[in-house]
Protein backbone atom coordinates (compact mmCIF):
# COMPACT_ATOMS: atom_id res chain seq x y z
CA UNK A 1 0.00 0.00 0.00
CA UNK A 2 1.53 3.64 -0.69
CA UNK A 3 2.02 5.85 2.31
CA UNK A 4 0.59 8.66 2.05
CA UNK A 5 2.37 12.24 3.52
CA UNK A 6 0.99 15.15 5.02
CA UNK A 7 3.61 18.31 4.14
CA UNK A 8 3.28 21.42 5.94
CA UNK A 9 4.98 24.43 6.79
CA UNK A 10 7.02 23.74 10.43
CA UNK A 11 6.33 25.47 13.89
CA UNK A 12 6.56 24.79 17.14
CA UNK A 13 4.29 21.94 17.43
CA UNK A 14 7.08 19.85 15.57
CA UNK A 15 9.42 20.90 17.66
CA UNK A 16 9.62 17.65 19.38
CA UNK A 17 11.20 15.84 15.77
CA UNK A 18 13.90 18.24 15.96
CA UNK A 19 16.64 15.73 17.96
CA UNK A 20 15.28 12.66 15.78
CA UNK A 21 16.01 15.47 12.26
CA UNK A 22 19.52 16.22 13.83
CA UNK A 23 20.46 12.59 14.38
CA UNK A 24 19.07 11.34 10.99
CA UNK A 25 20.72 14.13 8.93
CA UNK A 26 24.31 12.80 11.03
CA UNK A 27 23.73 9.25 9.83
CA UNK A 28 23.12 9.94 6.50
CA UNK A 29 26.07 12.21 6.07
CA UNK A 30 28.23 9.28 7.22
CA UNK A 31 26.71 6.66 5.57
CA UNK A 32 27.87 8.75 2.50
CA UNK A 33 31.20 9.71 3.37
CA UNK A 34 30.81 13.32 2.93
CA UNK A 35 30.82 16.15 5.55
CA UNK A 36 27.07 18.04 6.30
CA UNK A 37 27.24 21.21 8.96
CA UNK A 38 25.88 19.59 12.12
CA UNK A 39 23.17 21.53 13.40
CA UNK A 40 21.28 21.22 16.60
CA UNK A 41 17.80 20.56 17.72
CA UNK A 42 17.84 24.23 19.08
CA UNK A 43 18.54 25.43 15.79
CA UNK A 44 15.89 23.57 13.66
CA UNK A 45 13.53 24.77 16.12
CA UNK A 46 14.27 28.39 15.44
CA UNK A 47 14.16 27.37 11.51
CA UNK A 48 10.13 26.19 12.24
CA UNK A 49 9.37 29.10 14.43
CA UNK A 50 10.62 31.63 11.66
CA UNK A 51 8.46 29.80 9.24
CA UNK A 52 11.74 29.05 7.38
CA UNK A 53 10.74 24.98 7.21
CA UNK A 54 9.20 22.23 5.81
CA UNK A 55 8.05 19.00 7.20
CA UNK A 56 6.74 15.90 5.71
CA UNK A 57 4.85 13.53 8.18
CA UNK A 58 3.12 10.19 7.71
CA UNK A 59 -0.85 10.35 8.71
CA UNK A 60 -0.19 8.58 11.92
CA UNK A 61 2.77 11.60 12.99
CA UNK A 62 5.65 9.82 11.75
CA UNK A 63 8.26 12.11 10.61
CA UNK A 64 9.36 11.16 6.97
CA UNK A 65 11.34 14.79 5.66
CA UNK A 66 12.36 17.96 6.73
CA UNK A 67 14.17 21.26 5.09
CA UNK A 68 14.53 24.94 6.14
CA UNK A 69 16.02 27.91 4.36
CA UNK A 70 18.85 29.03 4.86
CA UNK A 71 19.76 32.49 4.11
CA UNK A 72 23.01 33.24 3.60
CA UNK A 73 24.33 37.54 3.40
CA UNK A 74 27.32 37.66 5.13
CA UNK A 75 25.56 40.40 7.79
CA UNK A 76 24.16 42.36 4.36
CA UNK A 77 20.35 42.90 4.35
Amino acid sequence: MKETYLITIADSSHHRYAEQICIEYEESAKQRGTGIAQRTPEYLQQKMDEGKAVIALTLSGEWAGFCYIETWGHGNL
